[in-house]
Parts: structure tokens; sequence; C-alpha cells
């Protein structure tokens, strides 16, 4: 039996997250094609983590930082495919796997470009100029990162394209996977998709720690909601999502029908009771799983750019965010076209069986090459790069004792 071990940045929570949605998806994905799992992490154990673990054939193993246990579950358990979970994984334990499995496939998902989502957040925060390049340590990072394994799997088709175009990464190396869904899955939800009169109100959905969905609540309240109710004064507005620092929970107001809800344990319950998303995301990276989990519950999305980046190219501009959402939510005959281009966009991009055969037939080929696809330059910089990592990490292991 072919074996996987996953190195997790924590332990997912996928009904919370898009990253714990993210990870765990792909673990499936290796599930169905009967591999061995263990799932391993550093992080500390939430319990609301176990049900998603029990639900699934996963061994669950902790790990600590700066330490030999992993070295020693690399050594006890020898996976075939190691992959991790974004690349401040790959640059913690990276050089531990090479040292112990150099035939291993080693297997980076990106989860979103970090340095991508930074310099966005960088530019519309601090009123600059968008510079998207080696200009960052972040971008070299996490370049460096991804050069130093076998595949790196990219969720969005925009962020293919940049990396192709802009940075000096091993093309054969980028495989392009989004969120995926089953067809059938989705034949059923648009046939049992709550109509456009069986909805009422706006919402919009995501993890409130995450900064990108912390300033999209914030131009909501201040920006978007009041003009919106001064041309639909009784409309109401929920925010779902888990993790809501105390800045927004202050923003909970009833009377102007703004309603913080916090954690919503069934999001396709949650979405279907309203008749529209807005997602007015000014920055950010990777495919929104609050759009995603929309489409899916045949609910209409109204967004930026950034929020329908890798999903769709129909957006609409912040300027007229709020005249937009309100015409839409009154407009029965295209809210539908939409709900029926929302699930035609899912059948036709996101098949899961699609882009699990594929990534498979990928993996077939890496283990068929591996490692002689490695060029001279690539393992020298491979060799210095482990070299780093390595000497930083007992260099702070000494410095704790």
């Amino acid at each position: 039996m072919n074996k996987l071990l996953v190195i997790g940045y924590i332990w997912p929570e996928p009904n919370k997250t898009a990253a714990g949605y993210r990870i765990l998806q792909l673990v499936d994905l290796f599930l169905e094609q009967e591999y061995e799992v263990v799932f391993c992490s550093a992080a500390r154990m939430k319990p609301t983590a176990l049900p998603s673990f029990k639900d699934r054939d996963i061994v669950m193993r902790s790990i600590e930082l700066h330490d030999d246990s992993l070295d020693n579950l690399l050594i006890e358990y020898q996976p075939d495919i190691v992959l991790y979970d974004r690349f401040l994984i790959e640059e913690q334990y990276g050089w531990r796997v090479r040292q112990h499995l150099p035939n291993a496939i080693q297997i980076l998902d990106t989860e979103d470009l970090h340095f991508l989502r930074t310099a966005r957040e960088n530019a519309v925060l601090h009123h600059i100029e968008l510079e998207i390049g080696f200009e960052s340590e972040l971008a070299i990072r996490e370049v460096s990162s991804m050069n130093r394994v076998d595949v790196n799997l990219i969720i969005s088709i925009y962020e293919m394209k940049l990396l192709r175009d802009q940075f000096p990464v091993d093309l054969e190396g980028l495989f392009y996977i989004p969120f995926v869904i089953d067809i059938e899955d989705i034949q059923k939800r648009e046939a049992s998709a709550v109509s456009f009169d069986d909805r009422a109100d706006y919402c919009t959905i995501g993890n409130l720690r995450h900064a990108p969905n912390v300033d999209s609540v914030k131009v909501l309240k201040h920006e978007i909601w009041p003009a919106m109710r001064k041309i639909q004064p009784e409309a109401k507005l929920f925010i779902y999502g888990p993790n809501a620092p105390k800045t927004i929970l202050d923003l909970h107001d009833p009377e102007s029908g703004f309603y913080i809800k916090g954690h919503v344990a069934n999001v396709d319950q949650a979405l279907s009771k309203h008749r529209i998303l807005l997602a007015p995301l000014r920055y950010g990276a990777g495919l929104k799983g609050k759009v995603f989990d929309a489409m899916k519950n045949g609910l209409p999305v109204v967004g930026t750019s950034i929020a329908f980046e890798g999903i769709s190219t129909q957006f609409q501009s912040v300027d007229h965010f709020a005249s937009m959402a309100v015409k839409l939510y009154s407009d029965p005959i295209s809210w539908n076209d939409q709900v029926k281009s929302s699930f035609d966009i899912l059948k036709n991009d996101f098949d899961k069986s699609a882009f699990a055969k594929a990534l498979f037939l990928k993996i077939n080929s890496v283990r068929q090459n591996h490692p002689k696809t490695k060029s001279l330059e690539n393992k020298i910089a491979l060799h210095h790069a482990d070299a780093h990592f390595k000497f930083m990490n007992y260099w702070i292991k000494a410095k704790k004792q």
C-alpha cells in the first residue's frame, strides 16, 4: 500500500476555514486511491479538529518543533509521498525529509501565494503601487521552497499564470488543482437549491481572524452597508465566521441591520437561507472559500475581482457595490441567471474526477523519473538551503536548552 505523510501547519478544521477544507480535500483524494495516510503537526491539538479525523481513516501524530520527533516518524513510517501544508512547513521540515527519505516524492500545497496576498495587503493599506516580484523576501523564500520540491499544487489559475510568466520556477513542477466537487453532488445541489422567494437578507462568511476577511467586514460596515441601507432601509446583513476579534464583535449593530453571528456549524444550511452573499475583498490570494461555498448552495455573490479571482471573470467594482447588490436582490430573473451560471461553472471547471485523475498521473510520472530530474543547479541550491535550515534548527534548539 502506498503511504502519504501530511505535515500540517495546524490541525485542520474544514468547517471553519477554507485552508482546512482544502488540505483535507487533498487528503481525501489520496484516501480514495487507497493510500495509507498519517497526518502530523506541531500545532496544539484542538478538540474541534478531532471530528474531521474520526470521519476519515487517518492516523494522527503530534510532533515537536526543533527536535527529532519527525525524524523518528519518517524512519518508522517510510512514506512514499510527503505533503507539506504551505511553504513555511517545507522550510521547517523539508531538510529532514530529504535527509532521511531522499527518494520520497515531495509535494507542496501552496494554499495560496503568500507573497501575493501580502503584497496586495501592503498596497491597499499603505496606499502604494502594487509590486509583485522579488522585491520582497517573502517572494524569494516562497519561490525557493517551490523549487525544492517535486510538485507544487496551485489552487488558482491566475497564480499559475503569474508563476509561469514572472518567476523562475520549474514549470514541470507546477500542477493546477483548485477546490473540487463531485459532479453528482453538484447536480443534486442544483436540483434542491432553495428558490429566490424562499430566501431573505444578505450575508457574508469567513474566518474572522484572516486579515482580508477582517478588512472586508470593516469595509462593509463603514462604506458599503450604509449606502445599501439608504436604498433598502429594512435590509439585514448577517456576518458568519469563527475567531472574530473584539474589533469585529464591536461592529454588531442590530439597529442598522448589521449582525455579527460568529461561527456556524452548518455552512450549507446558513447560506441556503440568504439571497445574496457580499464579498468586497480588497486583497487576498488563492480561491475564496466563501465564493465557492455560495456557488455550491445556489447563492449569488456580489464581489470584487479579488473575490472571484480563479473562479470567474464576473465581478462588480466596489464603487457601485451597493447599487449592484440591491438591484440583484430584487431581480429574480438576473438572480436565477447567476445561480445557473454558478452551477455551470462548478460542473465545467471544478470536476473532482478530472482533477483527481490528472493528479495521480502527475504523481506516477514523477515517481518514474525521480530523482533523475534534479539538475546540477537544483542539487547545489538544495545542498545550501538544507544546510541553512538544518543549522538554524540546531541553533534554535541549543538556544532553548
